[in-house]
């Protein structure tokens, strides 16, 4: 993730998890600008199924504020830290951000054929290599090992 000093760069910040969609729902109550990207999952009780959206990565989301602000996310509840990348506020570019909602809404989509565990791939969205951690029918998961994040990418 590039380190620059543009106010159209997003934050990565850490939140509680299970606690992300309030998190969210009180930045955006004191003016900042959020994204928590989702994916949509079927979760099955014994009488009935519901899709449901849950965050895409646990625990985190994305702030676009200038970084001379960035501590103004602390005057709400649930924001935990930055995540820091070569001793600065990592950033990622409103591109990046655009591939990944792109990515998370169907408009962009991967062949799960060609990916087998263990292999290491490039996820552009992150701008970080991870490794592949898990696979089933519809989705794998892919661990950043510098960052310490799980992701969870829809199979097409």
């Amino acid at each position: 993730m590039p380190q620059t000093d543009s106010s159209n760069n997003w934050l990565v910040l850490y939140v509680h998890r299970n606690g992300e969609k309030k998190t969210a729902e009180r930045l955006e109550h004191i003016g900042i600008r959020v994204y928590l990207p989702t994916v949509t999952v079927v979760r099955q009780w014994s009488d009935r199924k519901k899709k449901m959206q849950v965050p895409a990565v646990s625990g985190l989301l994305f702030v676009q504020l200038p970084v001379e602000e960035k501590n103004k996310v602390f005057d709400v509840v649930g924001p935990v830290r930055y995540l820091f990348m070569e001793g600065a506020v990592a950033q990622v570019p409103d591109h990046e951000i655009d591939q990944m909602r792109d990515y998370l809404t169907g408009k962009g989509t991967i062949d799960q054929s060609q990916f087998r565990m263990g292999q290491e791939i490039y996820l552009a969205a992150f701008d970080a290599t991870g490794v592949i951690s898990k696979i089933n029918a519809h989705h794998f998961w892919v661990q950043l090992p510098d960052s310490g994040l799980t992701v969870c990418l829809r199979a097409a």
